[in-house]
């Protein structure tokens, strides 16, 4: 694997001039694809605002990549393998400015509805569905009254087909449903 860690290292490197946008999603197929040959019974969701950057066509920018998978310390030890320098729980890779969390070893949402996406390097990406970081984004508007997240939610409304009753499902009490099902009325009535 010592041969292939360094072609994988090499298809790092030369992201380095890419505009952040095109160079997390392709770092996050590379990554991806390493840890997954090495470690066959791991899976990388891609979640958090790289999701969101990839559902909005890049109108979101983040500086960071997050996914979700168990075996937490394995991954670590394959991104310090990639180049990656360890900072507590997250890695970063200073050649591309990029860094790499994993916030969590369970996804908040379905795995039936992960969608594959291919990369430039003809990686797969594994990215959490738009209805499940539809309902991440409501939760932190409703919950952490972090209003920035009304827009990223009505990008991700217009810009994708959403499931809305798998939404209304997700978003189970009453305060969340009656939230949800305003906020899903007033991007209806918008269009």
């Amino acid at each position: 694997m010592e041969n292939k860690t360094e072609q994988y290292r090499e298809k790092l490197a030369k992201l380095k001039d890419l505009p952040l946008v095109e160079k997390n999603i392709r770092v996050a197929g590379i990554v991806t694809e390493y840890v997954e040959r090495k470690h066959p019974k791991i899976q990388l969701i891609v979640v958090g605002g790289l999701s969101v950057e990839y559902y909005t066509t890049g109108q979101y920018a983040t500086v960071d990549i997050d996914f979700v998978a168990t075996s937490h310390e394995q991954i670590m030890e394959s991104l310090v393998e990639l180049g990656f320098e360890r900072q507590g729980k997250d890695s970063y890779l200073k050649e591309l400015q990029v860094s790499v969390e994993i916030p969590d070893n369970h996804l908040e949402g379905s795995y039936e509805k992960v969608r594959d996406v291919l990369t430039d390097d003809g990686c797969i990406v594994h990215m959490i569905s738009p209805e499940d970081i539809f309902c991440d984004r409501l939760r932190a508007l409703v919950h952490w009254k972090e209003k920035e997240q009304l827009k990223w939610m009505t990008k991700l409304y217009e810009g994708n087909e959403l499931d809305q009753d798998y939404i209304y499902s997700r978003l189970i009490g009453i305060k969340r449903k009656r939230s949800s099902r305003c906020v899903l009325q007033y991007h209806q009535r918008a269009k």
